[in-house]
Protein backbone atom coordinates (compact mmCIF):
# COMPACT_ATOMS: atom_id res chain seq x y z
CA UNK A 1 0.00 0.00 0.00
CA UNK A 2 0.85 3.66 -1.02
CA UNK A 3 3.25 5.02 2.28
CA UNK A 4 1.14 8.47 1.80
CA UNK A 5 -2.13 6.46 1.90
CA UNK A 6 -1.36 4.19 4.83
CA UNK A 7 -0.67 7.61 6.82
CA UNK A 8 -4.61 8.92 5.49
CA UNK A 9 -6.11 6.25 6.97
CA UNK A 10 -4.24 5.95 10.14
CA UNK A 11 -5.29 9.96 10.40
CA UNK A 12 -8.73 9.27 9.74
CA UNK A 13 -8.91 6.29 12.34
CA UNK A 14 -6.59 8.40 14.81
CA UNK A 15 -9.82 11.43 14.10
CA UNK A 16 -12.64 8.53 14.64
CA UNK A 17 -11.08 7.29 17.58
CA UNK A 18 -10.86 10.79 19.53
CA UNK A 19 -13.94 11.59 18.87
CA UNK A 20 -15.61 8.41 20.17
CA UNK A 21 -13.39 7.54 23.14
CA UNK A 22 -12.62 11.55 24.37
CA UNK A 23 -16.56 11.49 25.86
CA UNK A 24 -15.94 7.35 26.41
CA UNK A 25 -13.13 8.36 29.22
CA UNK A 26 -15.37 11.28 30.81
CA UNK A 27 -18.10 9.12 31.02
CA UNK A 28 -15.76 6.64 32.70
CA UNK A 29 -14.67 9.63 35.01
CA UNK A 30 -17.57 10.36 36.24
CA UNK A 31 -18.73 6.75 36.99
CA UNK A 32 -15.85 6.02 39.53
CA UNK A 33 -15.91 9.39 40.80
CA UNK A 34 -20.00 8.59 41.71
CA UNK A 35 -18.36 5.44 43.17
CA UNK A 36 -16.41 6.67 45.47
CA UNK A 37 -18.47 8.70 46.91
CA UNK A 38 -21.17 6.50 47.24
CA UNK A 39 -23.05 7.53 44.41
CA UNK A 40 -24.72 5.59 41.80
CA UNK A 41 -23.79 8.05 39.04
CA UNK A 42 -24.22 7.88 35.24
CA UNK A 43 -24.08 5.50 32.82
CA UNK A 44 -20.82 5.25 30.99
CA UNK A 45 -22.52 6.91 28.00
CA UNK A 46 -23.45 9.77 29.71
CA UNK A 47 -21.41 12.27 28.24
CA UNK A 48 -23.06 11.14 24.99
CA UNK A 49 -26.44 11.83 26.28
CA UNK A 50 -25.33 15.61 27.40
CA UNK A 51 -23.70 16.55 23.77
CA UNK A 52 -26.60 15.24 22.17
CA UNK A 53 -28.87 17.24 24.48
CA UNK A 54 -27.04 20.70 23.69
CA UNK A 55 -26.51 19.68 20.23
CA UNK A 56 -30.55 19.99 19.81
CA UNK A 57 -31.18 22.70 22.40
CA UNK A 58 -31.62 26.36 20.43
CA UNK A 59 -28.33 28.21 21.63
CA UNK A 60 -29.05 31.64 23.04
CA UNK A 61 -26.36 34.56 23.41
CA UNK A 62 -26.19 37.61 25.27
CA UNK A 63 -25.35 39.27 22.29
CA UNK A 64 -24.59 38.31 18.60
CA UNK A 65 -20.81 38.81 17.87
CA UNK A 66 -18.72 36.82 14.95
CA UNK A 67 -16.12 35.87 17.36
CA UNK A 68 -18.38 34.76 19.86
CA UNK A 69 -20.40 32.83 17.17
CA UNK A 70 -17.27 31.20 15.34
CA UNK A 71 -14.88 30.84 18.15
CA UNK A 72 -16.86 27.31 19.26
CA UNK A 73 -16.28 26.00 16.09
CA UNK A 74 -12.45 26.63 16.00
CA UNK A 75 -11.72 25.41 19.21
CA UNK A 76 -13.32 22.32 18.48
CA UNK A 77 -12.05 21.54 14.45
CA UNK A 78 -8.54 22.41 15.85
CA UNK A 79 -8.80 20.24 18.70
CA UNK A 80 -9.87 17.39 16.61
CA UNK A 81 -7.68 17.48 13.67
CA UNK A 82 -4.44 17.94 16.65
CA UNK A 83 -6.24 14.33 18.07
CA UNK A 84 -4.80 12.75 15.00
CA UNK A 85 -0.91 14.06 15.93
CA UNK A 86 -1.59 12.18 18.87
CA UNK A 87 2.16 9.90 19.09
CA UNK A 88 2.13 6.61 18.88
CA UNK A 89 5.08 4.62 18.07
CA UNK A 90 5.16 3.09 14.98
CA UNK A 91 1.30 4.19 14.00
CA UNK A 92 1.75 7.42 11.43
CA UNK A 93 -0.29 10.08 11.79
CA UNK A 94 0.18 13.63 12.15
CA UNK A 95 2.83 12.89 14.71
CA UNK A 96 5.36 12.65 11.60
CA UNK A 97 5.36 16.18 11.04
CA UNK A 98 4.42 18.26 14.60
CA UNK A 99 6.43 18.73 17.46
CA UNK A 100 6.10 18.69 21.07
CA UNK A 101 6.09 22.44 21.13
CA UNK A 102 3.33 22.91 18.15
CA UNK A 103 1.27 20.25 20.00
CA UNK A 104 1.18 21.73 23.72
CA UNK A 105 1.12 25.84 22.10
CA UNK A 106 -1.88 24.45 19.85
CA UNK A 107 -3.50 22.94 22.87
CA UNK A 108 -2.71 26.84 25.00
CA UNK A 109 -4.35 28.78 21.79
CA UNK A 110 -7.76 27.15 22.45
CA UNK A 111 -7.09 27.68 26.64
CA UNK A 112 -6.50 31.58 25.01
CA UNK A 113 -9.33 32.22 22.92
CA UNK A 114 -11.97 30.41 25.76
CA UNK A 115 -10.15 32.92 28.04
CA UNK A 116 -10.48 35.37 25.43
CA UNK A 117 -13.96 35.25 24.96
CA UNK A 118 -14.81 35.23 28.82
CA UNK A 119 -13.44 38.74 29.18
CA UNK A 120 -15.45 40.02 25.98
CA UNK A 121 -18.48 38.66 28.21
CA UNK A 122 -20.72 41.18 29.81
CA UNK A 123 -21.05 38.88 32.78
CA UNK A 124 -18.73 39.50 36.08
CA UNK A 125 -18.74 35.48 36.39
CA UNK A 126 -17.07 34.94 33.02
CA UNK A 127 -14.22 37.68 33.95
CA UNK A 128 -13.60 36.12 37.38
CA UNK A 129 -13.22 32.75 35.41
CA UNK A 130 -11.34 33.72 32.53
CA UNK A 131 -8.79 36.05 35.18
CA UNK A 132 -8.67 32.78 37.08
CA UNK A 133 -7.74 30.57 34.09
CA UNK A 134 -5.37 33.52 32.82
CA UNK A 135 -3.39 33.50 35.41
CA UNK A 136 -2.87 29.82 35.52
CA UNK A 137 -1.53 29.49 32.70
CA UNK A 138 0.64 32.30 33.22
CA UNK A 139 2.04 30.44 36.28
CA UNK A 140 1.71 27.23 34.44
CA UNK A 141 4.62 28.19 31.16
CA UNK A 142 7.28 27.48 33.65
CA UNK A 143 5.97 23.80 33.92
CA UNK A 144 5.75 23.29 30.38
CA UNK A 145 9.27 25.13 29.50
CA UNK A 146 10.96 22.97 31.03
CA UNK A 147 9.12 19.98 30.66
CA UNK A 148 9.75 20.44 26.72
CA UNK A 149 13.14 21.84 27.07
CA UNK A 150 14.10 18.56 29.39
CA UNK A 151 12.88 16.29 26.87
CA UNK A 152 14.38 17.89 23.89
CA UNK A 153 17.54 17.50 25.35
CA UNK A 154 17.20 13.93 26.63
CA UNK A 155 15.85 12.56 23.61
CA UNK A 156 17.80 14.71 21.04
CA UNK A 157 14.46 15.85 18.83
CA UNK A 158 11.48 17.71 19.57
CA UNK A 159 9.61 15.35 16.74
CA UNK A 160 6.28 13.34 18.11
CA UNK A 161 6.73 10.41 16.22
CA UNK A 162 10.52 10.71 17.27
CA UNK A 163 9.68 10.93 20.60
CA UNK A 164 7.27 8.06 20.87
CA UNK A 165 9.86 5.34 19.39
CA UNK A 166 13.08 6.84 21.19
CA UNK A 167 10.98 7.03 24.72
CA UNK A 168 10.77 2.92 23.96
CA UNK A 169 14.61 2.53 24.07
CA UNK A 170 15.63 1.12 27.81
CA UNK A 171 19.20 3.23 27.02
CA UNK A 172 16.42 6.51 27.46
CA UNK A 173 13.46 6.00 29.84
CA UNK A 174 15.41 3.99 32.08
CA UNK A 175 18.09 7.21 32.69
CA UNK A 176 17.08 9.26 35.88
CA UNK A 177 16.59 12.58 34.48
CA UNK A 178 13.90 10.60 32.43
CA UNK A 179 12.14 9.26 35.10
CA UNK A 180 11.77 13.01 36.10
CA UNK A 181 10.37 13.77 32.96
CA UNK A 182 7.71 11.18 32.55
CA UNK A 183 6.71 12.10 36.26
CA UNK A 184 6.27 15.64 34.69
CA UNK A 185 3.94 14.66 32.30
CA UNK A 186 1.76 12.83 34.04
CA UNK A 187 1.17 16.03 36.32
CA UNK A 188 1.26 18.01 32.97
CA UNK A 189 -1.75 16.14 31.93
CA UNK A 190 -3.64 16.30 34.93
CA UNK A 191 -2.98 19.88 35.76
CA UNK A 192 -3.71 20.97 32.20
CA UNK A 193 -7.01 19.23 31.74
CA UNK A 194 -8.12 21.35 35.02
CA UNK A 195 -9.23 18.30 37.15
CA UNK A 196 -10.10 18.86 40.56
CA UNK A 197 -8.39 21.10 42.23
CA UNK A 198 -6.96 22.84 39.25
CA UNK A 199 -10.57 23.60 37.93
CA UNK A 200 -10.61 27.46 39.08
CA UNK A 201 -11.47 28.78 36.16
CA UNK A 202 -14.68 26.92 35.75
CA UNK A 203 -15.78 26.09 39.51
CA UNK A 204 -19.25 25.49 39.45
CA UNK A 205 -19.51 26.71 43.41
CA UNK A 206 -17.75 29.69 43.03
CA UNK A 207 -17.85 31.28 39.79
CA UNK A 208 -20.85 29.13 37.78
CA UNK A 209 -19.23 27.30 35.08
CA UNK A 210 -16.81 31.05 34.69
CA UNK A 211 -15.90 31.35 31.09
CA UNK A 212 -18.54 29.16 29.81
CA UNK A 213 -20.93 30.52 31.60
CA UNK A 214 -23.04 32.43 28.68
CA UNK A 215 -22.66 30.07 26.35
CA UNK A 216 -25.93 27.36 25.37
CA UNK A 217 -26.93 25.17 23.34
CA UNK A 218 -24.61 23.73 20.76
CA UNK A 219 -22.45 26.41 21.54
CA UNK A 220 -21.56 25.18 24.78
CA UNK A 221 -22.05 21.49 23.29
CA UNK A 222 -18.82 22.73 21.39
CA UNK A 223 -17.11 23.84 24.07
CA UNK A 224 -17.57 21.29 26.26
CA UNK A 225 -16.58 17.97 23.38
CA UNK A 226 -13.25 20.32 22.68
CA UNK A 227 -12.55 20.32 26.43
CA UNK A 228 -12.71 16.05 26.25
CA UNK A 229 -10.82 15.96 22.95
CA UNK A 230 -8.24 18.24 25.21
CA UNK A 231 -8.29 16.17 27.74
CA UNK A 232 -7.67 13.17 25.50
CA UNK A 233 -5.10 14.74 23.85
CA UNK A 234 -3.57 15.43 27.18
CA UNK A 235 -3.50 12.05 28.29
CA UNK A 236 -2.11 10.39 25.44
CA UNK A 237 1.12 12.06 25.68
CA UNK A 238 2.31 10.20 29.04
CA UNK A 239 0.03 6.52 28.59
CA UNK A 240 2.07 7.07 24.82
CA UNK A 241 5.83 8.16 25.52
CA UNK A 242 6.18 6.66 29.41
CA UNK A 243 3.55 3.54 28.83
CA UNK A 244 2.89 2.18 25.59
CA UNK A 245 6.26 2.73 23.95
CA UNK A 246 8.33 0.72 25.95
CA UNK A 247 5.74 -2.24 25.12
CA UNK A 248 6.00 -1.54 21.16
CA UNK A 249 9.69 -1.13 21.13
CA UNK A 250 9.34 -5.30 22.78
CA UNK A 251 6.55 -6.22 20.73
CA UNK A 252 8.85 -5.33 17.53
CA UNK A 253 10.56 -8.50 17.77
CA UNK A 254 8.04 -10.51 17.87
CA UNK A 255 5.00 -8.61 15.43
CA UNK A 256 5.67 -7.70 11.92
CA UNK A 257 4.94 -3.94 11.60
CA UNK A 258 1.36 -3.80 10.13
CA UNK A 259 -0.31 -5.84 12.57
CA UNK A 260 1.89 -3.91 15.10
CA UNK A 261 0.55 -0.77 14.85
CA UNK A 262 -3.14 -2.23 15.32
CA UNK A 263 -1.71 -3.79 18.80
CA UNK A 264 0.23 -0.73 19.70
CA UNK A 265 -3.36 1.29 19.23
CA UNK A 266 -5.26 -1.44 21.26
CA UNK A 267 -2.77 -1.40 23.97
CA UNK A 268 -2.93 2.76 23.92
CA UNK A 269 -6.60 2.76 24.40
CA UNK A 270 -6.20 0.10 27.69
CA UNK A 271 -3.57 2.29 29.53
CA UNK A 272 -6.05 5.06 28.47
CA UNK A 273 -8.48 4.02 30.63
CA UNK A 274 -6.40 2.88 33.49
CA UNK A 275 -4.45 6.14 33.54
CA UNK A 276 -8.03 7.81 33.46
CA UNK A 277 -9.38 5.69 35.96
CA UNK A 278 -5.80 6.68 38.25
CA UNK A 279 -6.75 10.73 37.91
CA UNK A 280 -10.38 9.78 38.53
CA UNK A 281 -9.60 8.26 42.00
CA UNK A 282 -7.01 11.00 42.88
CA UNK A 283 -9.95 13.99 41.89
CA UNK A 284 -12.39 12.17 43.78
CA UNK A 285 -10.20 12.47 46.83
CA UNK A 286 -8.78 16.07 46.62
CA UNK A 287 -11.44 19.22 47.56
CA UNK A 288 -11.35 22.64 45.86
CA UNK A 289 -8.22 24.49 47.37
CA UNK A 290 -8.64 28.59 47.81
CA UNK A 291 -7.77 30.26 44.34
CA UNK A 292 -4.51 31.92 46.28
CA UNK A 293 -3.50 28.09 47.74
CA UNK A 294 -4.53 26.42 44.00
CA UNK A 295 -1.31 27.92 42.40
CA UNK A 296 1.01 26.47 45.22
CA UNK A 297 1.32 23.24 43.93
CA UNK A 298 1.67 24.73 40.06
CA UNK A 299 5.22 26.64 41.54
CA UNK A 300 6.39 23.53 43.27
CA UNK A 301 5.40 21.03 40.73
CA UNK A 302 7.82 22.67 38.45
CA UNK A 303 10.72 21.92 40.35
CA UNK A 304 10.24 18.41 39.18
CA UNK A 305 10.95 18.89 35.39
CA UNK A 306 13.60 21.15 36.56
CA UNK A 307 15.18 18.60 38.11
CA UNK A 308 15.21 16.47 34.94
CA UNK A 309 16.16 19.09 32.52
CA UNK A 310 19.41 19.36 35.15
CA UNK A 311 20.12 15.83 35.18
CA UNK A 312 20.07 14.96 31.75
CA UNK A 313 22.38 18.36 31.04
CA UNK A 314 24.85 16.72 33.48
CA UNK A 315 24.27 13.04 31.43
CA UNK A 316 22.57 10.93 33.74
Amino acid sequence: MNECLLEMIWVIVLILLGAFIAPILDGLRRKIRAKIQRRIGPPLLQTFYDLSKLFNLQPVLPFKNMFIVVSPYIAFATLLVLSAAVPLPYVPGFSTVFDAITLLYTLLFVSVLVVLLGLALPNPYSNAGSTREALTITVFEVFIAFTIVGIAYSMKTLNLYGLAVLYGFPKNYLRISTLFLSASLFILAYIESAYTPFDMGEAETEVLGGPYLEFSGRYYGLFLYALLLKRYILLSLPVSLVLVSPIAMMLRAFIPEPLLSVVVLGVFVLFLFITMSVYSVVEALYPRYRVDLAFKPLILASVIPFIGLVMGWLGW
